[in-house]
């Protein structure tokens, strides 16, 4: 009966363990196809993930790729900026040049001509020293020589006598810087007062002309007045005498020497 009971027990056991057996073969296949379908899952939200994730880097570059083609762009538009910049300073540095060339060459234009202003400011002041001494002496000029020229009768045409009565006075006067040539016209008592004054007149303009355009007489030194029939040089009273008076007289003033004026002054 035990024996049996054994052989019953025996048989108990090996069911159940043959049942404990096929459980843990199922349970083994199950759980393997639950790691698989876990795994299957798992891949698949990861390649979904890594999908989603390319396109957001494939985003992100392409967004990079602008920002650098922008960039690109930008540097580009500084560098030529940057060149018309250069360009432009370079053009000011050399009008910048060019204006302190020409303010150095105006400085040293006007220098020369402060200098020019001086020297002839020395010179005009040397004149008017000259000047205000002849001024002094105005009234201290006194006749060294006096020449007449005779003219023929109703004639303001220089005879070859007269011209050479001219060359003398024309030699003294271009010797001496200070003297003073004064003319006077006169004519005879024949005709009319207002026509012999004119002929007078005409006669001087002769003489004077031939001085300062033949013997280069300073028109300056030259005096003149023209009395006409009015005070002649002798009485008009004979035929020879008219024709003395028929002339031009020309009297060569000079100054006093510098001291002897000097001293009249004080």
């Amino acid at each position: 009966m035990l024996r049996f009971q054994n052989g019953v027990l025996a048989l108990s056991v090996v069911v159940a363990l043959t049942g404990i057996s096929s459980g843990c073969i199922a349970t083994r296949k199950f759980t393997r196809n639950e790691v698989k379908s876990s795994s299957d899952a798992l891949d698949s939200k990861l390649s979904a993930q890594i999908d989603a994730t390319n396109g957001q880097v494939k985003e992100t570059q392409d967004s990079v790729n602008r920002v650098n083609t922008r960039v690109t762009t930008v540097d580009q538009r500084v560098t030529t900026v940057d060149q018309k910049i250069d360009t432009q300073i370079a053009g000011v540095n050399t009008k910048v040049a060019d204006l302190d060339t020409k303010t150095t060459q105006g400085i040293n234009g006007v220098r020369t001509e402060v200098t020019g202003v001086n020297t002839k400011a020395d010179t005009t002041n040397k004149n008017l020293t000259a000047l205000d001494q002849r001024f002094q002496n105005r009234n201290n000029y006194s006749m060294s020589t006096q020449k007449n020229v005779l003219f023929k009768f109703d004639s303001d045409k220089l005879t070859d006598e007269g011209k050479a009565a001219l060359d003398e006075v024309a030699q003294t006067v271009t010797s001496s810087p200070d003297a003073i040539l004064v003319l006077e016209g006169h004519t005879d008592n024949l005709g009319d007062r207002e026509y012999n004054i004119r002929l007078g007149e005409r006669r001087i303009e002769a003489v004077k002309r031939y001085l300062a355009v033949d013997k280069s007489v300073p028109v300056y030194k030259i005096e003149q007045i023209s009395f006409g029939s009015e005070k002649p040089l002798v009485p008009n009273d004979s035929k020879q005498n008219r024709e003395q008076n028929r002339a031009v007289t020309l009297s060569i003033m000079m100054p006093p020497p510098s001291g002897a004026a000097s001293a009249a002054n004080r």
